[in-house]
């Protein structure tokens, strides 16, 4: 896969759309389309870089495949608990729709990013463990630990 933030741009764009498009019913059932805007961004942005860090990890070699998974996690989180409570504090009234609405964004990137993530060739198609040593010797040899 060439490009693994495809469908998290489409989703990007499908979200924004809906909510320009959908903003006056949207406002009409108390739902503010401005808080879904700005937390999809914040959504993309945030699971864009994740999926970078995870593709770029599948290139590393033992522990540092976990550090960059934990690495784009850890990222991800501290960029939106950040957003979220910027807009906690700066907020004059929260709109828990539109909160619950990004919580479903949330979830919706986060599948699609791990999605992609998986999808990634390991090492450019390449096996990590070259063949074992022993491959060469012949199958019928027995190895006895006991003396002769």
């Amino acid at each position: 896969m060439k490009r693994p933030l495809a469908p998290l741009v489409l989703l990007f764009v499908i979200v924004n759309a809906l909510a320009i498009v959908f903003g006056k019913r949207l406002q009409a059932k108390g739902i503010d389309s401005d808080v879904i805007i700005i937390g999809n961004l914040v959504l993309f942005l945030a699971s864009a870089a994740s999926v970078y860090i995870y593709t770029r990890s599948q290139k590393s070699k033992g522990h540092a495949v976990v550090r960059n998974i934990y690495g784009g996690f850890m990222l991800k989180f501290f960029v939106l608990i950040v957003a979220a409570m910027l807009y906690f504090f700066f907020a004059d009234e929260i709109n828990k729709g539109a909160i619950f609405v990004c919580l479903g964004l949330y979830l919706i990137y986060s599948i699609i990013g791990t999605k992609q993530s998986i999808k990634q060739p390991v090492n450019n198609g390449q096996h990590r463990n070259p063949e074992p040593a022993y491959k060469d010797r012949p199958k019928h040899q027995h190895h006895s630990h006991r003396k002769r």
